[in-house]
């Protein structure tokens, strides 16, 4: 399956995999060399780099969606949540990461919904031509950006340029556009979590994360980069880390608590 490829292809065991993470996407920001980036001391700008955390209702599962069992069921009144990083303009998302001082962690109070046909494990494996095949387009998982092989995702109440989606509420905007779609890479994730229909109620991690080396922006002005799609009927919770990085090819890094040295806390990273 091309999900499980991709995910084992950039899964490494290292004793540190966050500095890896690190060092592969500052080390491609402009070929600015690691030592000039470790020195790189933020400005009052960059401190207000990150400007929100997004949660969208995306879409909410109704008896047709429960009907179509060819994918795996579907509970009615389960809800497809996305995740955006909003940025000021100028600024790109690197990555979403936990290390050993801050826990990065996906919860719900029962699990993720998989669809088992496409199990898809990130936005990039999502095939457009197959998006209204039962219920594909509702799948659980991450990304930098992608919500398919094609689009890049966007929030709903932004979307101006029509729909391929067929799906009741989704016809006249999909939250699927044409943009960036960069070089991905996951590190220290089994995204196989998410085809576990018993237990794929927490998706955490103290040493990994997932990266777009060079970094990311968001396809409009607003510039805000999808990192997930979650359906579950359960309760929805978070804690996330990013380091977004800045125009002059610098990083900073935004924690949701226990902020240390150059770190800084921003409150929505949390979700509760």
């Amino acid at each position: 399956m091309r999900a499980i490829e991709y995910n084992n292809q950039y899964k490494f065991k290292i004793i540190d995999t966050f500095s890896v993470l690190l060092w592969i996407c500052m080390l491609t920001i402009n070929n600015i060399p690691l030592h000039a980036q470790n020195k790189y001391i933020p400005t009052y700008n960059d401190s207000l780099a990150l400007e929100d955390v997004i949660v969208e209702k995306y879409y909410i599962a109704d008896s047709t969606d429960y009907a179509d069992t060819t994918g795996s069921i579907l509970p009615q009144g389960s809800v497809t949540y996305r995740i955006f990083i909003k940025m000021k303009p100028g600024y790109s998302l690197q990555l979403v990461y936990g290390n050993q001082k801050h826990e990065l962690y996906i919860k719900t109070t029962t699990i993720f919904y998989n669809n088992q046909e496409c199990a898809a494990l990130t936005g990039f494996n999502i095939d457009p031509r197959k998006i209204n095949k039962n219920t594909i387009a509702l799948d659980s998982w991450i990304t930098m950006g992608a919500a398919t092989r094609l689009h890049t995702g966007i929030l709903k109440s932004e979307d101006r340029d029509g729909s391929i989606i067929s799906r009741a509420s989704l016809t006249k905007a999909d939250g699927l556009t044409k943009g960036e779609l960069p070089n991905f890479k996951i590190f220290n994730l089994d995204l196989n979590f998410f085809n576990d229909p018993k237990n794929a109620s927490v998706f955490s991690t103290n040493n990994g994360g997932w990266a777009a080396p060079g970094g990311v922006k968001g396809p409009t002005n607003e510039n805000q980069v999808l990192i997930a799609q979650l359906t579950t009927n359960g309760k929805l919770s978070f804690e996330l880390n990013v380091q977004i990085g800045t125009p002059t090819s610098g990083y900073i890094q935004f924690v949701s608590k226990n902020a240390g040295g150059s770190e800084i806390h921003f409150d929505k990273l949390n979700f509760n």
